[in-house]
């Protein structure tokens, strides 16, 4: 997790499935929850993210719910997968977060 201001970027990679979401977690959910501040933005990069499944779309909604309840705003850089897309917009969640081509789209608009 990097630092910039009121911003913070949590980026994930690879595989969010059965096989990866438990080694994760722990470490996924100490970067959500560092970032404490009402008004600061939390910006998820999923770009590296190429197989998504429904236990990485929980991780997603876990983390949003988490954020929210501190009025931290999220924003969601786009994956470069077409089936992870395809998974987000499926669950609805493209529906519910903010997504973004790039993380300087994000910031301008956050």
């Amino acid at each position: 997790m990097t630092d910039s201001s009121a911003f913070h970027s949590i980026k994930l990679s690879g595989r969010l499935d059965t096989s990866r979401v438990g080694e994760l977690e722990t470490r996924f959910y100490a970067q959500v929850g560092a970032v404490k501040k009402a008004g600061d933005v939390a910006l998820l990069d999923l770009s590296g993210v190429d197989f998504l499944s429904s236990l990485g779309i929980r991780l997603l909604v876990t983390a949003g719910k988490m954020l929210h309840q501190r009025q931290v705003k999220l924003g969601i850089i786009a994956p470069g997968s077409a089936d992870v897309l395809h998974a987000l917009e499926t669950s609805g969640l493209t529906q519910i977060f903010s997504f973004f081509d790039s993380e300087e789209a994000a910031r301008a608009a956050l």
